[in-house]
């Protein structure tokens, strides 16, 4: 019986030992898997993300293009099929999921015959139809049709030329949401005319109305309504290339499905990607029943000009083992331990009960011989005391598993390390046997850490996971780890210490690599916007402390769009990180620089006792960043605009301080770049004034706000106006007549001057053929064109565009342009100068002198006219250099055949002194300030001339 309890004893620790063992795995098993289908997860929203991201962004640069459309309609008026064809067919080309380009015409029924009569000459036969059931048919009688009326491309889509748009109900209910809203609208997924029954898509539409006319409420727009611009989309093909052009289309782990409308709906599919392929197996039944297999869905909405739309995806089932090899392997593994751990526990039982039969037959033995044993059996007591001590040594030093192990006496010198200590941390055995450990390792005096170590040692208590750094004897730092407690004898006495260390350098490296990615840029290595507003406020309270002034600069590339355009952004990387070290080295080792966004640095400087701070700090910085940079075996120069802010220690918040230098920084771009300014309270109030103009500005176009005055042109020999300069002006109902410098260079910044310009453009050349029609052919008319305007890909054909419209001829169009136009790419100036000269138009560099003068372009450019600066005309009656400057232009410009204007000409010494000189024409108030149209039409119908000069006769 007692045998039984004992065998059962036996298997039952066993079996304790392995239901262990298996309990841990199962725990471990369901962690892993749970870290795992959360990383499947995460990788699902991932791509679901990038999906519906991609797709949003494809459907706003339809709606764009559709904007630019509509913008051609709201500028020009009205817009000829050829300029509608112009502007349409390169995005066409650009954008082949758009069917066709539409302009629908409002066409009352009173007015159906002539109209179909006007259009027959251009399209024989034609006819406003209708889509039916039955196909294309005339179409009914009707209050009004909304037509097709400009159609491109007309190729493929000629049977939706003339379509009654408005017979579709979906379409109707758009332009209806159209009027009320005020916005544009698209339709849900109609059958479009266009190819076989199945080709379905939908419309984006945005409307057109009368010029001038109220459009704030549903029946002004209602009445000012005389049509609308159209985008036809192929819904399938748009969601196909904008997955292709993504390359997302090649994902065989997620099913797409894109809805125009609610989900629930099949007729609303657009599109559709992926398949679900069923179980092919039992095993991958298995699976799913068991939820193995990773299945998740997402579905995500949302608005496309009043549309909903609906994204649906699916991930598809993967083969278990390439996402589970982690949770199996710990599954195995631990199935495996345990039976490992349970056979040795069953070992070590079997011995021990061996070991106890053999002591217990010499309990015995040792019974019947006691008085001859006694010695035999103190000895033994003792033995037992040894071994218990023994085994107690050796659990502790199994909790405290590490790489070696430690002892230390009473007065805590170390008596003995094993182990890998000496070898790992390049260290000799003499530094540290017999000594204590801050006798080996002085700096932990000094400390924090090792003032509480030696306190917890006084005490005798135990420590755990001390932490410090040694220098070896190979001049590398290294971390280390060490735990102990205190170790006393029978009677109680404390003998020393004694515990295990481990070598944790990696680990230390590791947490400081971290520490530094979360607070420094990762391309340049500089702090980044967390770590520099710590800086800032441990500069702050510094300079709180000590009375001496804080600056902070703000340093912005003035160049940085254009190597990134021009080179990429792997050249422009590069600039950054010299920018970053130039930085650093012309700056002090206490001061911060620090990456803020893009090509944006601060520098936080602080004054010192010994080290003031003067402007020649912040000239040393431009100095370096002015030195030139090889990029892709190029040299660049690229300069920097710096905004200082100072705080004298009176509590300006430090988030205060960035801003006020951003606005000094901004106001030295406005000084032309490549300079510094410090802030001033007045910034402020223009950069406030900066926000309101541009607000104002934004609208001042569509509010017929700007006007144009014109300064004559005069002839230096006959002194007739031969010309004159349209130069625009804004007439606020607020602000008054704002001049020109307060909102250009805004205009500029913003993209506004693009519409501005063209507005600009055509207003004059009106103005000038108006004139021309009343006897004054012989005029031109200059017009200034902005470095913007001369970047757009379609300038020539804008041009040509209002030129036509007009009527005025090329010849009496001068455009004007300044030298800094053609610094970016001189190629693509050459060309773009050649094909406006085709056009007949004359060219003028204006300002000439004040920018990169180059002999170069005077002869390569086809220029006709060279307009000299005013800053130098004002000065040559007294400037001996400014008057040897013009007389070289006047020379210079007539030896290539080119005409010659002063501008700026207010006094007889200056118009006396040109004249001398040959120059050929004249601008300034000495003749006429600008004026408006009526005063300049004045000055025709009387004649006026310039003093000095031959009759001559203005009308041709």
């Amino acid at each position: 019986m007692a045998n039984r309890r004992r065998r059962t004893s036996v298997y039952g620790a066993a079996a304790l030992t392995f239901g262990a063992g298996l309990a841990v795995t199962a725990i471990l098993f369901v962690a892993v898997s749970a870290l795992e289908y959360g990383k499947l997860e995460l990788g699902f929203q991932q791509r679901a993300n990038v999906r519906v991201a991609a797709i949003r962004r494809g459907l706003d640069d339809a709606v764009e293009v559709l904007s630019m459309t509509n913008q051609l309609f709201r500028t020009v008026a009205p817009v000829s099929r050829e300029q509608f064809h112009t502007f349409t067919e390169p995005l066409v080309l650009r954008y082949p999921f758009i069917q066709a380009f539409n302009y629908h015409r409002v066409v009352p029924l009173a007015e159906r015959a002539a109209y179909e009569a006007s259009m027959r000459p251009r399209y024989p036969g034609f006819t406003i139809t209708e889509l039916s059931e039955s196909g294309i048919a005339t179409a009914q009688q009707r209050d009004f049709y909304n037509v097709v009326d400009y159609l491109e491309p007309l190729e493929g889509n000629e049977i939706a030329l003339g379509l009654n748009a408005g017979s579709n109900p979906s379409v109707r209910k758009a332009v209806d949401r159209i009027l009320r809203t005020g916005r544009p609208a698209a339709t849900a997924l109609i059958q479009l005319a266009q190819g076989s029954v199945g080709n379905r898509g939908f419309v984006m539409i945005m409307p057109v109305y009368r010029p001038g006319a109220p459009t704030e409420t549903y029946e002004e727009r209602r009445a000012a309504w005389i049509g609308d611009t159209a985008a036809v989309i192929r819904g399938h093909h748009l969601v196909y290339t904008i997955l292709q052009n993504n390359g997302l289309l090649d994902d065989p782990q997620v099913m797409l499905r894109v809805y125009a409308g609610d989900a629930r709906d099949a007729d609303n599919l657009v599109f559709s990607h992926g398949v679900q392929n069923e179980p092919e197996s039992i095993f991958e039944g298995l699976h799913r029943v068991l939820g193995l297999n990773y299945r998740d869905r997402d579905l995500r909405k949302f608005d496309v000009l009043g549309t909903s739309w609906s994204v649906r995806i699916d991930a598809l089932p993967r083969p278990f083992l390439d996402d589970h090899l982690g949770s199996l392997g710990t599954l195995l593994g631990g199935i495996l331990f345990s039976l490992l751990s349970a056979v040795l526990v069953h070992t070590l039982v079997m011995r021990s009960r061996r070991v106890q039969l053999l002591v217990d037959a010499r309990t015995a033995d040792l019974q019947r011989s006691n008085e001859r044993l006694n010695a035999d059996v103190a000895a033994r007591k003792h033995t037992e005391r040894a071994l218990q001590d023994s085994e107690q040594r050796f659990r502790r030093l199994l909790a405290l598993s590490s790489d070696w192990y430690w002892e230390q006496d009473s007065q805590y010198r170390f008596t003995n390390i094993t182990g890998a200590f000496f070898e790992k941390g390049h260290l000799t055995k003499e530094n540290y046997i017999g000594r204590t450990r801050w006798e080996s390792y002085p700096e932990m005096l000094n400390t924090k850490w090792g003032r509480e170590h030696m306190a917890r040692l006084q005490a005798r208590l135990p420590f755990s996971n001390l932490e410090y750094s040694i220098v070896g004897n190979d001049g590398v730092t290294r971390w280390f780890t060490t735990s102990g407690e205190p170790v006393y004898d029978a009677q109680g006495n404390f003998k020393g210490y004694r515990g295990t260390g481990s070598e944790i350098t990696g680990r230390k490296l590791a947490e400081q690599r971290i520490q530094h990615i979360a607070h420094h840029d990762v391309l340049t290595g500089l702090p980044n916007r967390m770590l520099l507003q710590d800086r800032l406020q441990q500069a702050i309270a510094y300079a709180n402390r000590s009375g001496h002034p804080l600056w902070v600069m703000l340093i912005d590339l003035d160049r940085f769009k254009f190597v990134n355009d021009s080179l990429g952004h792997k050249a422009g990387d590069l600039l950054l990180k010299t920018v970053a070290t130039r930085l650093q080295s012309s700056v002090r080792e206490s001061d911060t620089v620090a990456r803020l966004s893009g090509d944006e640095f601060v520098a936080i400087l602080s004054e010192y006792p010994d080290e003031s701070l003067s402007p020649a700090i912040v000239e040393r910085v431009m100095k370096a960043l002015a030195q030139p940079v090889m990029l892709e075996g190029k040299e660049f120069f690229v300069t920097c605009s710096i905004g200082v802010a100072v705080y004298e220690a009176d509590g300006t918040p430090a988030q205060h301080l960035i801003e006020h230098a951003d606005i000094a920084m901004y106001s030295a771009k406005k000084r032309g770049r490549n300079c510094f300014q410090f802030y001033q309270p007045a910034m402020n109030e223009e950069a406030q004034e900066r926000i309101r103009i541009e607000s104002a500005l934004r609208n001042a176009l569509e509010r017929n706000e700007f006007v144009l005055h014109y300064q004559p042109q005069v002839d230096m020999e006959t002194g007739r106006i031969i010309g004159m300069e349209a130069l625009l002006r804004w007439q606020h109902p607020e602000l008054g007549m704002v001049p020109p410098a307060r909102f250009i260079g805004l205009a500029e910044e913003t993209g506004l001057i693009v519409p501005i310009g063209a507005w600009v453009l055509r207003t004059a050349c009106m103005q000038a053929k108006t004139w021309h029609d009343a006897g004054f052919s012989g005029l031109r008319v200059g017009v200034n064109l902005s470095a913007r305007q001369f970047g757009q890909q379609n300038l020539v054909a804008s041009i040509a565009g209002v030129l036509a419209e007009s009527g005025l001829p090329p010849s009496a169009l001068e455009i004007e342009l300044t030298e800094s136009l053609f610094m970016n790419d001189v190629a693509q100036a050459v060309s773009l100068l050649h094909e406006l000269k085709a056009l007949g138009v004359a060219l003028a560099i204006d300002d000439f002198g004040t920018g990169y003068s180059s002999f170069s372009y005077l002869r390569n450019f086809p220029i006709d006219v060279l307009k000299i600066d005013r800053s130098f005309v004002s000065d040559i009656a007294t400037d001996a250099d400014d008057a040897a400057i013009i007389i070289s232009i006047i020379a210079l410009a007539h030896n290539l055949n080119l005409r010659v204007i002063a501008e700026g000409v207010e006094s007889e010494e200056q118009l006396e002194f040109l004249r001398r000189h040959g120059c050929d024409e004249m601008q300034g108030y000495y003749f006429s300030r600008p004026v408006a149209p009526p005063e300049f039409e004045q000055m025709l119908q009387e004649g006026k001339q310039l003093d000095g000069g031959q009759p001559a006769l203005l009308r041709a």
